[in-house]
């Protein structure tokens, strides 16, 4: 695909993550828009430990290996520039996290070692946020924000601590973000 585009960030203390645009065309990020909108979504998700911030749980859906199959989604992934990323990982799970304007979002981190990050939707326009934010180890200055990008993919270190800054009541529909999470394979 043309207008392919990596841009690696360093967040702090080496730990970097990569910015990857374009890899997939429209017809095909249309096909996993669709796909994705019809997910069967739950209450649950949280972005915190503690139980004030278990309180504020997201609507979510969470995919499997043979999921992603059916849409051919890691075969895909994986002709892309992002596939050295997933070598020598395994996917631990693959979650489709769905947000809204009223939606309250915490800094935080996750055990696994490698997060990869895909913007689902096919537009968002300027003034509606929904930015992800990466932040420094002590979780203090924000070290990279990301703007909503359709169609994006961000590979980074699970454990930088990221959140997204709320959309605006401007977007009249749903912000979706389809995190694959991986551990390193032993």
């Amino acid at each position: 695909m043309n207008n392919q585009s990596t841009t690696e960030v360093e967040v702090d203390n080496g730990r970097k993550l990569r910015v990857y645009d374009n890899m997939f065309d429209f017809q095909y990020r249309q096909l996993l828009y669709h796909y994705m909108q019809s997910s069967l979504f739950r209450i649950g998700w949280s972005d915190g430990i503690t139980p004030e911030k278990r309180g504020s749980q997201f609507l979510h859906s969470v995919h499997s290996v043979e999921d992603l199959k059916s849409v051919g989604f890691m075969e895909r992934l994986e002709q892309t520039s992002v596939g050295p990323e997933l070598v020598g990982y395994s996917l631990t799970k693959a979650v489709l996290n769905l947000s809204t304007a009223a939606d309250v979002n915490f800094i935080h981190a996750h055990s696994e070692d490698k997060v990869i990050l895909y913007y689902v939707n096919l537009d968002w326009q300027d003034g509606w946020h929904g930015e992800t934010l990466f932040f420094d180890e002590a979780s203090k200055n924000i070290m990279f924000a990301s703007p909503y990008t359709p169609g994006r993919i961000i590979a980074f270190d699970a454990k930088i601590p990221h959140t997204i800054r709320p959309q605006s009541h401007l977007a009249t529909f749903y912000r979706m973000t389809f995190a694959l999470v991986y551990t390193k394979s032993t």
